[in-house]
């Protein structure tokens, strides 16, 4: 009996699957990150792990295909991670699909339509035949990623800097002073703490800000929703780029972020409902899952 693998390899976390044909779930695993642009050539070595994990017990002659949908780009580790398939006798050779597209597969088995992800980045991509045509954004936190959970950190640290400025205090301010300072008093120096601490890690200290900012959203705090609601207009904007007016094509919403039912993810939805009434729009699920669906379908269509 044939076995595919599908893998949802991100940031912070490998997810692998393993499966028959008919869909019948047999292993599943769960490991360290795997993008190449935050590990560079350990990616492999990590994901290997997970994939090891998840054949425990099985023969990897098996596996006749896999998908692997990769966080951080797939063109410059497509070789090690053939390599990697062959060091563990696997059959056939993994299919890499960036993460956009996965998210996209995760929320739809339709081929074609247009996908948000918003996590610790963000981006807007238009799939054609289950393949990305065009993207908007996606540039990194420096040069873009606009509404991205680093952009909302960074947008709830300079309310916090400013609001030392002026002397003035905020529930959103008084947030990002006790995760960066501890609690410090609001000084110069807890500002100077602040701006040593971001300037040291500014990506997931930035990144790691998001989660308070929806927590103080959900408790009606004004100045939380209205960095979420500036977020939500950047995020339509960089949709906007990549679906036509009158596109009826499905809509996925991907990343953390825009998780069912988040205040992020119902912004956006209320204003891309508005402005694309007759888009079906759904939520990206299990990125595993949809990898293997992924590589079902291959393994279906070389076997013709």
């Amino acid at each position: 009996m044939s076995l595919v693998l599908g893998l949802d390899v991100g940031g912070t976390t490998t997810r692998a699957l393993v499966t028959d044909l008919d869909g019948t779930v047999l292993a599943r695993a769960s490991g360290e990150g795997g993008n190449p642009v935050a590990h560079g050539a350990a990616a492999v070595d990590r994901v290997g792990a997970t994939v090891r994990e998840a054949l425990t017990g099985l023969d990897p002659a098996r596996v006749r295909a896999g998908v692997i949908g990769l966080a951080g780009g797939t063109g410059p580790y497509a070789a090690g991670f053939d390599r990697l398939w062959a060091g563990l006798g696997l059959g056939g050779a993994p299919r890499l699909v960036s993460d956009v597209e996965l998210a996209f597969a995760a929320g739809t088995e339709h081929d074609s339509g247009t996908v948000l992800v918003c996590g610790t980045g963000a981006a807007a991509c238009r799939i054609t035949g289950g393949m990305t045509a065009r993207c908007a954004d996606g540039h990194g936190w420096l040069l873009g990623d606009v509404g991205s959970g680093v952009w909302i950190g960074r947008q709830a640290i300079r309310h916090a800097l400013r609001a030392i400025d002026l002397g003035t205090a905020s529930p959103l301010a008084a947030a990002v002073l006790k995760q960066l300072t501890g609690g410090l008093a609001a000084d110069r120096a807890a500002a100077g703490t602040v701006i040593e601490t971001v300037h040291a890690a500014p990506v997931p200290t930035m990144a790691a800000l998001a989660p308070v900012v929806v927590r103080l959203a959900l408790q009606d705090d004004p100045d939380a929703r209205g960095v979420l609601a500036r977020a939500a207009g950047h995020l339509l904007v960089t949709l906007g780029v990549v679906r036509d007016p009158e596109e009826r094509t499905p809509l996925v919403l991907g990343g953390g972020l825009l998780a069912a039912g988040t205040p992020l993810a119902t912004a956006v939805r209320r204003q891309a409902a508005a402005r694309w009434p007759a888009a079906t729009i759904t939520h990206a699920g299990d990125g595993a899952v949809a990898a293997a669906r992924l590589a079902r379908h291959d393994l279906r269509k070389a076997l013709r």
